[in-house]
């Protein structure tokens, strides 16, 4: 790991002079969002608390009157390009409140613009400011965005509006001005580095990723002092243990998931490769301010031709000599660590604690970064601190969050690739005949490389801690490796042919409520398009949630049944959230068809060609998204008069 100077400075002083009686000198400021949270009115942070729960203790919109429910208003996000993420809802210290967001990336310079809205009159908010990066910009991201040039969202903490750009930055602005503070310079597209976020405050420090596993990139998370933007921490998914942050104590409880003293990121690759073996964090990231760990799930290992990925060298490094060596690839030996794993890390130096691999030596691109949701429950007798993770590999996980150990791992889609997983050894039993591996053998698997569930994410009420209220996907593909033609880090790196198809004709979406415990659907809503956004559940017996045809909807969380639907003027992949101003609660949503599935339609690209976005055009024209218009667009609404 790679520490830098950790200061306070000049800034910090003065904000604490200024701050309100109520915030405590020494409070981090992940412990402001937390206090935050406690405000049932606001939307403080991309997951409403740092647990990612997305769950408002909101009851005034309810079962009863939601079919009330009317549009307030609408504001543009400067975009055509998909809209992922959410705003987010605070007070200012003088206690305005305030609505932040950001957009996608069309084109430079006109790319992730930040707004800030004045909501003092719920009804007509007024844009106070606005912010864009104009210098120092770098086009080239946006043809390396493997997924599109989307943005999921920004944070508030000190004071501070921080986010992200697609092609590298991480700024900090002032909340009240929009003038920046602090800019540093975090991914680099030239080595595949793209950022879509978000980043996560925790303690006084922003956590950061980034993309580009189908550029070769090599993952890693760093740590930013909130006040400067001084580095603190570095900590990579591929090398050495020192590059990982593994310890001695690493996986203490769960040693058969890996150890520090083998550099498994190095020797589970062939020689090199681990340099440009993916393993990118790009998603969405968890702490718990308690444990003092932070929760972050990386990428797949680089290209998708898992061959050329198996752990012999020289002329051994064939794929029959590695079929051969390891014909049910269960050895161990190719895991290409630490891909598609779920790491708990010390929050102050980034540490390891535990790392899970859920699909080792992946054959089907599917990226384990999906949300870390924290929840509290009560597990075979015991109560637990658990993390559950919906992967793309079609299973939820239930994981202790304090040292990784794995208690349950459920199927929540039709899964193929794999008849389970072994809850003792945590690894999945693959299944041959579905599991993608010579050059020009056409495989079918299911789920597709878009998985279950992408990053769109899933909610909870902590209340009810075991039963999650999740969009999934509905398709499988057939995948056929390619040979590899270059190692050149930023240039298109997946070397494979994939073609995506709905698992049933007409139904390639479901939204559903799943207990994580039991394994049981407890109702399901099908639909035909993808569903690419997230969920909100809220005290008033409701989840939200829009689909890619366009229409956010309000169900009873009890029923299952659609109370409400309103179409927007596009396609929604981003997540609800609700807050409640002048004695009114209102729910706001990002529309902007997009995300991998959208690319197609955003990126004008063949719906001819089957193989198009690695797959994404096959599904596009299957489910007619080319008829949904563009748009990005923030609307809001409220219970009528």
């Amino acid at each position: 790991m790679k520490f830098g100077k950790l200061g306070l400075g000049v800034g910090l002083t003065a904000a604490l002079l200024l701050a309100p009686v109520s915030v405590m000198a020494d409070e981090s400021a992940s412990a402001g969002i937390d206090k935050r949270a406690e405000d049932p009115n606001l939307w403080p942070a991309p997951g409403r608390d740092n647990q990612l729960t997305r769950h408002s203790p909101l009851s005034d919109i309810n079962a009863e009157n939601v079919d009330q429910l009317e549009m307030a208003w609408a504001q543009s996000m400067n975009s055509l390009r998909g809209q992922e993420g959410q705003p987010v809802v605070v007070k200012l210290d003088d206690g305005t409140p305030m609505m932040f967001f950001v957009s996608g990336c069309p084109s430079m310079p006109l790319c992730n613009v930040v707004q800030a809205l004045d909501l003092s009159d719920p009804d007509n908010p007024k844009q106070t400011w606005n912010y864009v990066k104009k210098n120092d910009r770098d086009e080239s991201a946006i043809p390396r965005a493997c997924c599109d040039t989307v943005n999921r969202g920004l944070n508030y903490a000190k004071g501070k509006v921080v986010f992200h750009t697609l092609d590298g930055f991480v700024i900090a602005l002032d909340a009240k001005t929009g003038k920046e503070i602090w800019t540093v310079k975090h991914a680099y597209p030239e080595h595949g580095e793209t950022h879509t976020g978000p980043t996560m405050i925790a303690e006084n420090l922003v956590i950061a990723g980034f993309g580009g596993d189908e550029f070769a990139a090599r993952g890693r998370l760093d740590a930013y002092n909130i006040e400067n933007g001084d580095l603190v921490w570095t900590c990579h998914s591929t090398g050495s243990d020192k590059d990982v942050c593994l310890t001695p104590d690493s996986n203490k409880a769960n040693p058969h998931y890996g150890t520090y003293g083998k550099d498994l990121g190095i020797v589970t690759y062939p020689e090199g490769e681990w340099k440009i073996g993916g393993g990118a964090p790009w998603a969405w990231f968890s702490y718990d301010p308690e444990l003092k760990m932070i929760y972050a799930s990386t990428g797949n290992p680089g290209h998708w031709s898992p061959g050329l990925r198996c752990g012999l060298k020289g002329d051994e490094h064939t794929h029959e000599k590695c079929n051969e060596f390891d014909p049910d690839l269960t050895s161990g030996k190719f895991d290409n660590k630490w891909s598609m794993t779920i790491f708990g890390r010390k929050v102050d130096t980034g540490e390891v604690v535990f790392a899970y691999q859920m699909t080792p030596f992946d054959q089907w691109d599917y990226d384990g970064v999906n949300e870390n949701i924290l929840v509290d429950m009560e597990i075979d007798g015991k109560p637990r601190k658990t993390l559950v993770h919906f992967d793309r590999n079609g299973f939820a996980y239930v994981l202790d969050r304090t040292d990784g150990t794995l208690l349950r791992a459920h199927k929540f889609v039709t899964v193929d690739w794999a008849e389970k997983v072994d809850l003792k050894t945590g690894r999945p039993i693959k299944v041959k005949e579905h599991s993608p591996f010579n050059i020009g053998v056409n495989t079918s698997a299911c789920p597709s490389a878009m998985g279950g569930k992408d990053q769109q994410p899933c909610a909870v009420d902590p209340k009810e801690p075991n039963m999650f209220y999740c969009p999934t996907n509905n398709w499988c593909m057939e995948d056929e490796p390619q040979e590899r033609t270059h190692t050149q880090q930023g240039t298109v790196y997946v070397f494979a042919n994939v073609y995506m198809y709905p698992e049933k004709p007409g139904v390639t979406g479901k939204f559903k409520k799943f207990n994580v415990l039991t394994g049981e659907t407890v109702w399901e809503i099908p639909d035909p398009y993808p569903n690419w956004g997230g969920g909100m559940v809220t005290d008033g017996g409701l989840v939200f949630y829009g689909s890619l045809g366009g229409d956010l909807r309000a169900v009873d969380r009890n029923s299952g049944k659609i109370l409400w639907s309103r179409k927007l003027g596009s396609g929604i992949i981003g997540n609800p959230i609700t807050y409640k101003v002048g004695g009114k609660q209102y729910v706001s949503v990002h529309s902007g068809i997009g995300g991998w599935i959208g690319l197609p339609v955003t990126a004008g690209l063949d719906m001819n060609d089957k193989f198009g976005a690695i797959g994404a055009t096959a599904m596009a024209k299957a489910t007619g998204l080319t008829n949904i218009p563009q748009g990005g667009t923030v609307y809001t609404f409220r219970l009528s008069d």
